[in-house]
């Protein structure tokens, strides 16, 4: 329970190569570089997989590492990337962004990086599912942040920032700008409903599988059911559907609210998204 999981299906007729392209060039606006790439496919080695970009690392961790699975920045990254999915015929990729959000917990207007991973996969019916796992989020999204402290790695890393500290060490968050990432992040997802119209949207702290044939989507997590928290924060169809529990009953909506982003109607949980 400690990530997000942001699920979305799209019927594409560019085809992979050209969504994925597409979707990336979005993405890097709202979650900066891609930092390291995985191509899955039988015919490259476990080690010669992962694809990094140098420039979004430290540089002492490329001193061990092969010359050919290093790019030099986030552009030359995806360029290989697609020609991998070319050569071996690629059918998933992953892609690890650095992560950009407002620190919580710094007084100063400063970033707290976190990681994302998003990952690309063709599925039959020319259906492309995406991916992502946004980490950690009781450190940047959550109605209550979780404190820090003095000692915390996050803090030591950068022991000279404005963090929000009182007497005791203990640093809590700040309200607005949690807020704001909140804002943050539903704008993005309906940037990205209004750029693709995917079929289904969903974001959770579970993931949510969907069904293209019956147009239903379930929260795979069996203890949804009894936990509020795994309910969805924001989901929407592109034509009237249903989610949801892993057991086919219904979810209950109590809890959620509506708006429309152009044809869409997107359900959201009013605790997190209270602005709209």
């Amino acid at each position: 329970m400690e990530n997000l999981h942001w699920e979305t299906y799209i019927k594409n007729p560019d085809g992979f190569i050209q969504f994925m392209e597409k979707a990336v060039s979005f993405l890097h606006i709202y979650f900066g570089d891609v930092r390291e790439a995985v191509a899955h496919s039988d015919q490259i080695s476990r080690f010669g997989k992962v694809i990094y970009n140098e420039a979004a690392w430290d540089t002492s961790k490329f001193e061990t590492l092969k010359d050919e699975i290093t790019c030099a920045n986030h552009y030359d990254t995806v360029k290989e990337v697609v020609l991998r999915i070319e050569k071996y015929s690629c059918r998933k990729v992953d892609m690890g962004f650095v992560g950009r959000w407002k620190n919580p917990y710094q007084i100063a207007d400063t970033h707290m990086p976190t990681g994302i991973t998003i990952s690309f996969e063709m599925q039959p019916g020319d259906l492309i599912a995406m991916r992502g796992t946004l980490f950690k989020p009781q450190n940047w999204f959550d109605l209550q942040c979780k404190p820090l402290f003095k000692t915390d790695a996050l803090v030591e890393k950068e022991p000279n920032g404005s963090w929000n500290m009182n007497q005791a060490g203990l640093i809590s968050a700040k309200n607005e700008k949690v807020s704001a990432n909140r804002r943050a992040l539903f704008n993005m997802l309906a940037a990205f409903l209004k750029e693709y119209s995917p079929l289904f949207m969903g974001l959770a702290r579970t993931g949510i599988y969907y069904s293209e044939a019956n147009n239903t989507a379930y929260l795979e997590d069996p203890e949804a059911k009894t936990s509020a928290v795994l309910l969805p924060l924001v989901y929407t169809f592109l034509d009237s559907g249903s989610i949801l529990h892993s057991d086919s009953t219904p979810i209950d909506e109590s809890h959620l609210g509506a708006t429309t982003v152009q044809e869409y109607r997107v359900k959201f949980d009013k605790k997190h998204f209270d602005y709209l």
